[in-house]
């Protein structure tokens, strides 16, 4: 048992009755098997008979979160004195810590946002860059990470490189050399997706940072589909700035995320919004999340959602995503009527798995898995990456993934 579930155990009394009840089911249940998974399934409040497959874009919350989400917005409406909400610094500065653990960074890296969008253009706006500066991004990033980027480079006068990601990576080293070869004295900024939502390219995070170190040029990555899915570390990254959203994957509260800026790089960015609570001095990234009045029990629900995941811990989460991932990608390249647009190699993969079917059209065949048997996906509606996502996580089944399989087959004919 890791030390932080130890650290919760412990503390089980002063919890809900949901997660006392969670962590004892835990204790009874065998790691990694069905029987486990469904204790875990049964802490969402997911009506019974849809197929909630959207990860990508949205997940419930659990009930333990819900209730401390809850318990906590109750307090704060009966008692908003300044008084009652002084203990929300320190409430503030524990899920910092705990943030910083599970990405294996310093806690004074981290700063509290509301979400990947906001962490993605903190940066955008914030480094120190001329006209003339290069900036190298590529075509599926998500807007926050790309028509940010444009809107700067308009701006300032800046050129911006936008890469072509390709619908399937041929391997890992076509995407790294596909970043290198943009790279000359002028380049500034590489900012990528770390997973696409797009058609689910695992980008190679690690040695795209270390080919950026050498020459010196900030690398940030969008995070919002690997934190909460995967395990990551952003020590061993080695990546100047991580974005990341707590509604996806993390199954957390909406409107609050977190970013990461390593040590380094703090004093060279600029915070966007300044207002009341903003001092120079702040230390470490906390100079990033001034922004007014915050809505401080979503912060509380935001550390209940990393409370949730470790409780299971990471390892097992990412691995019981993935396995869920695997199967609907095995299934679905099974049947000739589907094109796969997501690679099937697991370095290059994660939870989100991209298809087309050859003869139905598309929108079509997104509203008939929705029309006929609750399957909640998404879907590209044209060019290059057209086609229907799924993205499951913990709170699915083998047998759910299972039936969404076979509702394509019936509509692949």
């Amino acid at each position: 048992m890791s030390h932080t579930r130890r650290d919760l155990f412990k503390s089980a009394l002063a919890l809900p009755a949901s997660w006392t009840a969670f962590q004892s089911a835990l204790t009874a249940a065998a790691p990694g098997d069905e029987a486990y998974w469904r204790m875990v399934q049964r802490q969402f409040p997911l009506e019974d008979k849809i197929v909630y497959l959207n990860a990508a874009n949205v997940c419930p919350a659990s009930r333990p979160v819900m209730d401390r989400h809850i318990e906590f917005l109750r307090d704060f409406h009966a008692n908003p004195s300044f008084q009652n909400r002084d203990k929300y610094f320190a409430m503030r500065e524990s899920l910092r810590s705990k943030a910083a653990r599970m990405l294996r960074v310093d806690a004074e890296e981290i700063a509290v946002t509301r979400n990947t969008s906001e962490g993605s253009n903190l940066i955008v706006s914030g480094i120190d860059l001329k006209s003339g500066d290069e900036i190298i991004v590529t075509d599926h990033n998500h807007p926050s990470n790309l028509d940010s980027w444009k809107v700067r480079a308009k701006r300032h006068g800046l050129a911006l490189k936008i890469v072509r990601t390709p619908v399937v990576a041929p391997s890992a080293d076509a995407l790294i050399g596909s970043i290198e070869r943009e790279i000359t004295d002028r380049t500034r900024v590489i900012a990528i997706t770390h997973l696409t939502s797009t058609t689910g390219i695992l980008y190679p995070a690690r040695e795209i940072a270390a080919i950026a170190q050498r020459r010196g040029i900030w690398m940030h990555l969008d995070g919002a589909q690997t934190f909460g899915a995967l395990d990551v570390d952003l020590t061993a990254i080695g990546c100047d700035s991580y974005s990341t959203s707590a509604h996806k994957w993390l199954m957390g509260p909406l409107e609050a995320g977190l970013l990461y800026v390593r040590a380094g790089r703090i004093p060279k960015l600029w915070p966007s919004i300044v207002t009341a609570g903003w001092a120079d001095d702040l230390k470490g990234a906390r100079k990033f999340e001034v922004f007014g009045q915050r809505d401080d029990p979503r912060v509380v629900a935001l550390e209940a959602s990393l409370d949730f995941v470790n409780l299971i811990g990471m390892a097992q989460v990412e691995a019981r995503m993935r396995a869920l991932a695997e199967r609907a990608k095995q299934g679905l390249a099974a049947f000739a009527g589907v094109e796969m647009k997501t690679n099937m190699q697991p370095e290059l993969s994660g939870g989100v798995v991209k298809f087309k079917l050859r003869n139905v059209p598309t929108k079509r065949a997104y509203d008939a898995l929705w029309q006929r048997h609750r399957i909640a996906t998404s879907s590209t509606a044209a060019g290059e990456s057209e086609g229907i996502r799924f993205s499951p996580h913990i709170y699915n089944s083998a047998a759910q993934i299972d039936a969404a399989v076979a509702a394509v087959r019936e509509l692949a004919g």
